[in-house]
């Protein structure tokens, strides 16, 4: 192989390699949602509360889905993959996959969007509701996050590890430690 071809062919891999970088870069910093889904306001956040109480006390069983609330569904979640429906006549269950992340999301039987929750990176986590936790337990570091969207509120369900030690917390949108 001449020295010229072996040049080109160590741009064209060099080239190759940062594109890798970039897509890596981007596929970790985009957000996991293109838009975020709106919440109902039919209901208050404590009729919320009691539906979602309610539902998972109840005995629920698979089903397929299909018009309008699928319609609903894939408009509020278009990237949703693995998609799994539950039921209990009233209210529907929907467990699913958006990039590598787990999710799920609460319809009730006309389709009004009650509550969803993702998890997500430490590195979405808002820097408020960070520094609350690590004010909190400055030692320990960050194992499982869920953000949930559920009526008007925002929250944050982290836990936390050291050696062997777990804590869970729930803090609001505002950096607020709810419990």
């Amino acid at each position: 192989m001449k020295l010229e071809d072996k040049y080109k062919l160590l741009k064209f891999l060099e080239m190759r390699y940062i594109m890798f970088l970039f897509l890596c870069v981007a596929f970790t910093t985009i957000p996991l949602f293109a838009q975020t889904p709106a919440i109902s306001k039919k209901y208050s956040d404590a009729e919320i509360a009691e539906i979602i109480s309610r539902y998972k006390n109840s005995r629920s069983t698979d089903v397929r889905v299909s018009g309008d609330l699928l319609q609903k569904f894939r408009t509020d979640f278009p990237d949703a993959k693995c998609v799994e429906w539950e039921t209990n006549g009233e209210i529907y269950e929907v467990e699913f996959k958006i990039k590598l992340s787990d999710a799920e999301a609460y319809y009730d039987k006309e389709g009004n969007l009650l509550m969803y929750k993702l998890e997500i990176s430490e590195k979405h986590l808002p820097a408020i509701v960070k520094t609350a936790a690590e004010a909190k337990y400055p030692k320990y570091r960050f194992d499982d996050i869920d953000k949930v969207v559920k009526g008007s509120r925002t929250f944050y369900k982290i836990e936390m590890e050291l050696k062997k030690s777990e804590v869970k917390m729930v803090i609001s949108e505002t950096g607020e430690i709810i419990r």
